[in-house]
Formats: C-alpha cells, sequence, structure tokens
C-alpha cells in the first residue's frame, strides 16, 4: 500500500523518488535547517580552502547543498533551483536518471576543485588578486552544478533561447556570457558570485558529458525549438537515387554507334565503298529530316538511330 502511494504521489509531474525532486527536497530542507544552525552549517560545510587543505576534504562536495540565508526571501536558493530544475527536465531523458545524477553532481565537485586550485595559486602569487577565490572565505550554493547542466543543454540544444537577466542568448553561448557578466561584476565591484566555481562547473560538466556522449540518442530529447543535433553514429539520410536512368544515358550506346560509323565512313575514299558499309545499316521505313539539317557534328544526330540513313542520302549528293 506504501509502495503505490509513493509511485503515484509526485511533484512537478516526476514521482517524489526521481532524481530531480529528490535533489530539490535536498536542498529545500538544509537551507531550513541553515535558519537553526546559524553559521554552524558553513563553518562545517562550506567550501573554506584553507579548511580544505587542513583535511576537510568533504567541504568539496557539501557546499552544494548550502545557501545564502542573510535575508528573508531566499533568492539565492530559488535562483539555483529553478535553473537546476528547468535545465534537468531537458537534459535527463537525454542520459538517464544515474547518468544525470552522476554529471550533476560532477559538476557541482568540478567547481568546488576549481575553487580550490584558484585560491592555493592566489596564495602562491600573494593572496590580493582579485579574480581569484580567497583562501579563507567560504563558497556556498548549488551553481556550480547547475553551471554544468547549463553547459550540457547548450550542446543538446544549441539555438535554442534563453533569458538571462533581460536579453536572450542563445543556449550554445549562455555558459560564456554568463561567466563574463558574472567577471565583469566581480572586476567592477564588490562582488559575492563565485564565478570560478561557475566556471569550473561548466567545464566539468562538459568533460563528463563528453565521455557519456556515444551512449546518447537524439530521439531520447523533447522537442525543443533548436535543437540541432548530428549524431556521427546515426547514419544521415540521404535522398534515394532515381531508378530512372537520366536522358543522356538513353542515348548514350546510339551515340557512340553513330560515332563510330563516322569514323570509318572518313576512311573510306570512294561513293561505292561508302554504299557498301551503310547498306545493311539502313533503318527501314525511317522518316529522316529534310537534307539540311543533317549535321554529323550536331548532339541530335549523333543520337539519332536514322543517321547512317542520312549519311548515305548526303553521300549520293
Amino acid at each position: 500500500m506504501r509502495d503505490k502511494y509513493r509511485e503515484g504521489t509526485k511533484l512537478f509531474g516526476n514521482p517524489l523518488t526521481h532524481p530531480l525532486n529528490l535533489i530539490l527536497i535536498f536542498n529545500c530542507l538544509v537551507f531550513i535547517l541553515q535558519y537553526f544552525a546559524g553559521q554552524l552549517l558553513i563553518f562545517r560545510f562550506a567550501l573554506i580552502p584553507d579548511f580544505v587543505l587542513s583535511g576537510a576534504y568533504w567541504q568539496l562536495f557539501t557546499y552544494g547543498f548550502l545557501h545564502d540565508t542573510s535575508s528573508y526571501f531566499p533568492f539565492h536558493l530559488l535562483l539555483n533551483m529553478y535553473g537546476f530544475y528547468m535545465l534537468g527536465t531537458y537534459v535527463i531523458p537525454a542520459l538517464g536518471k544515474l547518468k544525470f545524477t552522476l554529471l550533476y553532481f560532477g559538476a557541482q565537485l568540478g567547481g568546488g576543485l576549481f575553487v580550490l586550485f584558484s585560491a592555493f595559486i592566489n596564495t602562491q602569487l600573494g593572496g590580493d588578486i582579485p579574480l581569484l577565490d580567497n583562501p579563507s572565505a567560504p563558497t556556498i550554493g548549488a551553481s556550480g552544478g547547475v553551471f554544468g547542466l547549463l553547459a550540457v543543454f547548450g550542446l543538446l540544444y544549441p539555438n535554442s533561447e534563453l533569458f538571462l537577466l533581460v536579453f536572450r542568448v542563445k543556449a550554445k553561448n549562455a555558459v560564456w556570457v554568463s561567466l563574463l557578466v558574472g567577471y565583469a561584476i566581480g572586476f567592477l565591484g564588490n562582488s559575492s558570485i563565485s564565478n570560478t566555481c561557475h566556471l569550473g562547473g561548466a567545464i566539468a560538466g562538459i568533460l563528463i558529458f563528453r565521455l557519456m556522449e556515444k551512449r546518447i540518442r537524439s530521439a531520447s530529447l523533447p522537442t525543443l525549438p533548436g535543437m540541432d543535433w548530428d549524431r556521427e553514429d546515426e547514419p544521415v539520410r540521404q535522398k534515394p537515387k532515381s531508378i530512372l536512368p537520366k536522358a543522356e544515358d538513353l542515348f548514350s550506346d546510339q551515340k557512340k554507334a553513330n560515332e563510330t560509323i563516322l569514323r570509318e565512313l572518313s576512311k573510306l575514299a570512294s561513293f561505292e565503298q561508302i554504299e557498301d558499309y551503310l547498306h545493311d545499316k539502313q533503318v527501314v521505313n525511317a522518316n529522316i529530316c529534310p537534307p539540311s539539317t543533317y549535321n554529323s557534328e550536331d548532339p541530335i544526330c549523333l543520337r539519332c538511330e536514322w543517321l547512317p540513313n542520312c549519311a548515305l542520302r548526303k553521300a549520293k549528293g
């Protein structure tokens, strides 16, 4: 009875046990816990490069479940979860549930590794480079995984259009335009956007997708404008060749025969020899053209079965 109840309970059109819903629900539950735990969850589970290098390796993964709780409106959580669910709805049919889950968390891990590497480089260079990460600053949010999905969405539906802020952009360019805007904001002012995490998530998503790509079939994708996807392992349909011969082919044998006749005639010197050669080649009851129209170099004459008749008449003068 419980199994039937679970199968019948759905959220946004999918069963509760669907990966999209499980990840969504878990992020929301963690967000609620953050209100009660205060900064404790940030301290323990956010990605702080200094802590990771000291042994807190789990933070490379757990940071993706935490979101900003500094305001009453959960803008950070809603933005990430909307992007996750919207993109996931179109990506998951191509990959399947298991591969989709691996892609999302792999991109999340890739974003964390990029943040760690960026902070390490910043430390080695003195720690004052603004576009690199601060080794003591926490990074939180699911956007690393979301950017991985965004990158893959752009590969599957390259010419679809997405809204970024107030303008449209092709899906194949969405990741790079978003990163450009993010870095511009970070360069011009004090921003909490983790562009390094976004970049790492996108690159990791593309790499993971390339490993899975051979098993994907375009027929499994939902219909969406801009789905230009040619698979190498799916033969391109070619128009069937016509079974009817071309006009040139219909007369090729007759043309060759007439050219042979004309070559042989050019070797003969007397009318008697010409008449003897053409005698067996005459077509009975041939409705030949007027004498003035005969031309041995004319393409029409060369393809005419009555050419021996016309040639003999010309020889007679």
